[in-house]
């Protein structure tokens, strides 16, 4: 698969620690066919599995952090989905994300916290978390659009959600190229680095051309 977006387009994201659901606000650059590359002076509070929202795709693109420095990052897309026992093995985190709950429908808006997070699932606390329906929608702080939700358990307080994410497909990546613009306003078509070649760079995950 050969992506259409443009190697020199510059596009704003937002990017979620898929670990955490830590969101920062970042611009993507440098895309090819196996990923691209984010720079944000927060890259650092990022994990490896990340997803990215990008104006134009409907749905997030998951991708893995290969090299890591101060203020960029370099990210290999993920296209293929976990397996159970893969889920099953998953870490997870206490966090202190403060989050608003909705019902599909949004008859019901609802304060909660999310106090521990994995790749699937999280836990919420909140006075009245007994009243959600099976089938949420959660907001959370930083990302653009709401992520839903399924209720699994709930007690004294607390709710366990596993988390519904809806991640790009190779094909959705054509669409995102068809006469897009980077954030300066040009169409791709000039070189933002003034053609330099990309170093090959070390970090936290590897490395990658």
């Amino acid at each position: 698969m050969a992506t259409d977006i443009p190697a020199s387009a510059v596009l704003p994201v937002f990017v979620v620690d898929l670990e955490t659901l830590t969101c920062i606000e970042a611009s993507a650059s440098n895309f090819d066919k196996a990923g691209c590359r984010i720079l944000s002076e927060k890259v650092c509070s990022l994990r490896e599995v990340i997803g990215l929202r990008i104006n134009g795709l409907d749905k997030m693109l998951r991708g893995r952090i290969t090299s890591l420095s101060s203020n960029q990052a370099d990210v290999s897309f993920v296209f293929e989905e976990p397996t159970p026992s893969e889920k099953r093995r998953e870490r997870r985190r206490e966090v202190s994300i403060p989050v608003q709950v909705y019902d599909r429908a949004r008859t019901i808006s609802m304060h909660c916290r999310i106090i521990d997070a994995s790749k699937s699932g999280c836990r919420l606390e909140g006075p009245c978390v007994q009243a959600l329906p099976s089938d949420i929608s959660l907001q959370i702080r930083g990302l653009g659009l709401p992520v839903d939700g399924r209720v699994v358990w709930c007690r004294d307080g607390h709710a366990g959600v596993e988390l519904l994410w809806e991640f790009s497909s190779r094909g959705d990546m054509r669409a995102l190229g068809q006469g897009g613009r980077g954030a300066d306003g040009s169409s791709g078509d000039e070189p933002t680095d003034g053609g330099k070649k990309r170093r090959r760079r070390g970090g936290a995950f590897g490395s990658r051309s």
